[in-house]
């Protein structure tokens, strides 16, 4: 008969041993927590996180011609499709067109929106600066259109955003 065995201990981890590797590696712990310090300051002051203005658009109803109602009834509000998506599609293109984001770099000036960005008096320029920090969302399901105008000068961002909303206003 074979005399039983001993299962051999579990490794354990007691604190001697997280001092002994602290006091150990200090200085490897040390210069790469500086390293990461320093890393995450150059991000931060080289490259600034933009500055963004958020607004939302209620697209309620289409008003359809060629058919007479009465007041008070709600005849002559229909939508195109059961949902509405191609009202909300064709009203987030009007959103991006760079038709609309030229008419906002005219209205803003293209100085101010180039100021930041290497200064001029470009207006093709400035629009593509505008439709570049333009972003639209329209949620599935929903007659609400989310936009965001983002850039790093903070003076621009809701003036440019107000012109936005009020040249697409204005165009319908």
């Amino acid at each position: 008969m074979q005399p039983a065995l001993k299962p051999a201990p579990s490794p354990t981890l007691s604190i001697g041993d997280i001092y002994y590797v602290l006091f150990r590696h200090k200085w490897r712990i040390l210069i790469c927590a500086a390293l990461g310090l320093a890393a995450a300051a150059a991000v931060y002051y080289l490259k600034p996180p933009p500055y963004g203005s958020e607004a939302k658009l209620f697209i309620r109803y289409v008003v359809t011609e060629g058919k007479a109602s009465s007041p008070g009834s709600d005849d002559a509000y229909k939508s195109p499709d059961q949902r509405g998506e191609t009202i909300m599609d064709s009203e987030e293109e009007i959103l991006t067109s760079l038709d609309l984001a030229r008419m906002v770099a005219e209205a803003v000036g293209p100085e101010k929106i180039l100021a930041k960005s290497g200064g001029g008096k470009d207006l093709g320029q400035a629009a593509h600066v505008v439709a570049a920090g333009l972003t639209v969302e329209i949620p599935p399901k929903s007659s609400v259109i989310r936009i965001v105008f983002r850039n790093p000068d903070l003076q621009i961002v809701q003036p440019v955003l107000r012109e936005v909303i009020d040249r697409y206003l204005k165009m319908h």
